[in-house]
C-alpha cells in the first residue's frame, strides 16, 4: 500500500471519529437520506449490508452536504485541525473526487485492470492487485477513483451491479441530470451532479435489490 493511500485510510477513520463526536446529531439524518427513510437491516444481509454501511460512511464524509454553503464533513474538519501540507492536499483531493460508474474494458495476466468511466468518458488503469482482485471484464459498478502517489486507484467504496442493468442505470441517470439542470443547477454539468447527488448509485444499488427487475424468457 502506498504512503498516501495509507494516509488517506488513517485520515479517514479521523473525520469518521470526528463526526461520531461533534456532529452526532447529524448522522441519522444523514443515514435516512443514504437510505430514502427506509431500513437497509430489512432487505440486506451479510456482506451486502456490511458494504451498505461503509459506502454509507464513504458518501457521508465525502458528498454530504452539511451546510447551506455545500460544505462537507472534510471542509468541516479541515477548519478545526491544524493539518500538515500533505496531510491537506490528500483529503482536498479525496474530497474533490465524485462517484461514477465503471465498466472493465480488459484485465491483463499481470492483473492490471482497464476500467472505463462511462459517464464521464475516460478510462483509468489500476495497477494494484489487491484492489483488482476477482475483477474481470464486463464487470460494472460505482466507486470513486483517486490519484494517489502518482497512479489511480479506487476509494474505499464500491457498488456492483450486474452488466445486463447497464442501460437503465445510464436512463436513470440521465433523467435526474435533465432535473438537476432544470430544477438546480442549469449551467451543471454531469460532474456536478454526482459530486452533488452521488447517492443515486445507492438508490439504484437498492432499488434493484428491493425490486429485481423481471427475468426475461
Amino acid at each position: 500500500m502506498g504512503k498516501e493511500l495509507k494516509q488517506l485510510k488513517d485520515l479517514f477513520q479521523e473525520v469518521v471519529q470526528f463526526i461520531r463526536i461533534n456532529h452526532t446529531e447529524i448522522i441519522d439524518k444523514a443515514y435516512s437520506y443514504y437510505w430514502d427513510g427506509e431500513n437497509p437491516d430489512e432487505f440486506l444481509g451479510g456482506t451486502a449490508l456490511s458494504l451498505g454501511f461503509h459506502n454509507f460512511e464513504d458518501w457521508m464524509v465525502f458528498n454530504y452536504k452539511v451546510s447551506e454553503e455545500g460544505e462537507t464533513f472534510v471542509d468541516l474538519f479541515m477548519k478545526s485541525q491544524g493539518l500538515s501540507d500533505d496531510a491537506a492536499s490528500i483529503l482536498r483531493r479525496a474530497n474533490d473526487s465524485v462517484l461514477s460508474l465503471y465498466e472493465v474494458i480488459s484485465v491483463a495476466k499481470d492483473k492490471r485492470v482497464l476500467l472505463k468511466d462511462i459517464l464521464l468518458d475516460r478510462e483509468v488503469e489500476l495497477r494494484d492487485k489487491t484492489m483488482t482482485q476477482g475483477l474481470k471484464k464486463g464487470d460494472l459498478f460505482a466507486t470513486r477513483i483517486l490519484k494517489l502517489d502518482g497512479k489511480d486507484v479506487m476509494g474505499g467504496c464500491v457498488y456492483p451491479y450486474l452488466s445486463s442493468h447497464k442501460k437503465q442505470i445510464l436512463a436513470y441517470i440521465a433523467r435526474q441530470f435533465k432535473r438537476y439542470t432544470k430544477n438546480v443547477k442549469q449551467a451543471g454539468t454531469l460532474k456536478d451532479y454526482l459530486k452533488d447527488y452521488g447517492d443515486v448509485f445507492n438508490l439504484i444499488w437498492m432499488n434493484f435489490i428491493v425490486n429485481p427487475p423481471e427475468a426475461k424468457d
